[in-house]
């Protein structure tokens, strides 16, 4: 599936199949809808396992990996995930350096008018400790107070910043929250002891505790819809009927189970939610 690995400045991309393997077929985007012909560009941070994560051997993994693999065997186009921060996403798409982003980025109305964004899964938040920790948090309240760790520009940080906003409007505490780049950089600042606790993807959260690296106090905060964004009607059309493809043909639900990652409810389609960029 992973043909070639190329650094590119701070980011690194990678291309999913290549050209040689959809000679057979006929794109199902013109390259006058892409911003390099021939391919399709998606940004990606792999530090949330098992959304997207590097592996031992250095490769990228997880479901939105495979994910936006298949997108590109049904639409017929090679796809480069080009590796970046998640801050500097949505100022690459409006700026044309890439067709999509392809991160597991939550919903907001604020993002929908960016954009055209798919949601494609449901996920939450959870609250974090280190494994030895005796922090004792039963509700979203126990936060306040706290220093919570969030990576910077997330929708985690924004959930947090209302909860701290809120009480601080009735007389109470706020929460000392703390800003860093990646869900990596989160974890590191929690098991150094700089933070009492911390806000993570609840699928982070779950494969964090699995291997013992973090224990879980609290979930289900701020239940969401997950998207894929895209700057092209065009291109996000194809994206859309290529995922009800998908999802008719078992693949979508598959990949989910495989990942343990919470789908779409069937009764829901898979659809452009929002007004999409002025």
């Amino acid at each position: 599936m992973i043909s070639t690995l190329l650094r590119f400045g701070a980011a690194a991309v990678l291309v999913l199949a290549s050209a040689s393997a959809h000679a057979a077929c006929t794109p199902a985007i013109t390259d006058d809808n892409l911003i390099a012909p021939g391919k399709l560009q998606l940004s990606i941070n792999p530090t949330n396992p098992p959304q997207q994560f590097v592996d031992k051997d250095g490769q990228l993994q997880g479901l939105n990996v495979e994910l936006a693999a298949e997108l590109g065997k049904r639409l017929c186009l090679p796809v480069e995930l080009v590796r970046m921060d998640f801050p500097a996403m949505i100022p690459a798409l409006n700026a044309a350096r890439i067709d999509g982003i392809d991160t597991g980025m939550f919903w907001t109305e604020e993002r929908s008018k960016l954009m055209y964004m798919v949601p494609y899964a449901i996920q939450a938040i959870s609250v974090v400790v280190a494994p030895e920790s005796g922090t004792k948090i039963a509700t979203e309240n126990d936060l306040i107070g706290k220093s919570s760790a969030v990576e910077v520009s997330s929708y985690q940080m924004n959930w947090l910043k209302k909860l701290s906003d809120a009480s601080v409007a009735k007389g109470g505490a706020a929460v000392e929250m703390r800003t860093f780049p990646t869900a990596t950089n989160v974890v590191s600042a929690l098991l150094a002891g700089q933070v009492d606790n911390a806000l993570l993807v609840d699928s982070v959260a779950r494969d964090l505790t699995s291997r013992g690296r973090v224990k879980e106090v609290l979930s289900g905060l701020g239940t969401a819809r997950t998207t894929l964004g895209f700057r092209n009607k065009v291109v996000v059309d194809a994206v859309v009927k290529a995922l009800n493809a998908m999802r008719a043909d078992g693949f979508y639900q598959a990949l989910f189970d495989k990942f343990g990652l919470t789908a779409m409810p069937a009764d829901q389609p898979l659809a452009i939610a929002g007004p999409g960029p002025a």
